[in-house]
């Protein structure tokens, strides 16, 4: 008996020492957190990122009734628009308005460069495809030359957390819930509350929502704004990664609809 104990006792810490065994189910995945980190070699002291989702039925809404591609997805129908550093404090210190850094962007550095897909593998190529809305121009490209090149943070990695992120809020119950209302209205206040019940309490706008306005003036949901610790990312989408936004950019009204696609594939 003690001999067969012996056996069992010495395969076990082999089992560990060459972590051939299966993890706890409590336990992260391995390089979970690192993956879902950024390092911003330069300007990298910014205060938060903002994670802006998109809802594309409402995204695709624009002043002309159609500001997306024919080749637009119907689903999913929460998608990516970008993540998006704050100020670095250079520009803070040279009294650059918040305002004339979220028209610029990175061109405050880099003058006006035309826009630039960033080099990204296959696979995050067509992912993007599926999450990121088919605007007329490539928003991929935009986003990488307007709020990620300046920072010299490297696109796959960029865009690799920024799809991640948009995966763990789609993954959410009050996501889903989302997406079963498509073609209802909601409040703004019952919105807010179902996705509290899943990160937890928020602090004060640390969601905020966008609306666009269809041809016949309603507002319509077209994105969902995230304000995140820069080193918490990882957290997303638990209290611990969110920050209070120190602006206000919620311009939805108290209700409003949650769009869908028209029923013959055209948008709204």
């Amino acid at each position: 008996m003690r001999a067969v104990q012996f056996l069992f006792s010495g395969m076990m810490a082999a089992c560990f020492l060459l972590s051939g065994c299966a993890q706890h189910p409590s336990a992260p995945p391995a390089g979970g957190a690192r993956d879902l980190s950024l390092t911003a070699p330069r300007h990298g002291d910014f205060g938060h990122y903002t994670l802006a989702l998109t809802w594309q039925p409402g995204f695709c809404t624009g002043p002309e009734g159609n500001s997306c591609r024919a080749d637009q997805p119907q689903t999913p129908l929460i998608g990516l628009h970008g993540l998006w550093a704050s100020r670095p404090s250079d520009l803070i210190r040279a009294q650059v308005p918040v305002t004339t850094w979220w028209r610029k962007g990175c061109s405050l550095y880099d003058g006006d460069t035309a826009s630039a897909s960033p080099t990204l593998s296959d696979g995050l190529s067509h992912r993007l495809s599926e999450v990121v809305a088919h605007t007329h121009s490539s928003l991929v490209a935009h986003e990488y030359t307007k709020h990620v090149q300046c920072f010299g943070m490297e696109g796959e990695q960029f865009f690799s957390v920024a799809s991640r992120l948009r995966d763990r809020f789609a993954e959410l119950p009050s996501a889903q819930h989302l997406t079963a209302e498509a073609g209802t209205r909601v409040t703004k206040a019952e919105l807010t509350s179902q996705i509290e019940a899943d990160t937890g309490p928020l602090p004060e706008r640390g969601v905020q929502f966008q609306c666009n306005k269809t041809l016949q003036g309603e507002a319509v949901l077209s994105q969902i704004w995230f304000t995140l610790k820069p080193a918490s990312l990882d957290k997303f989408p638990k209290t611990d990664a969110f920050l209070s936004s120190p602006q206000m950019q919620d311009n939805c009204p108290a209700q409003f609809l949650v769009p869908q696609w028209a029923a013959a594939g055209a948008h709204l």
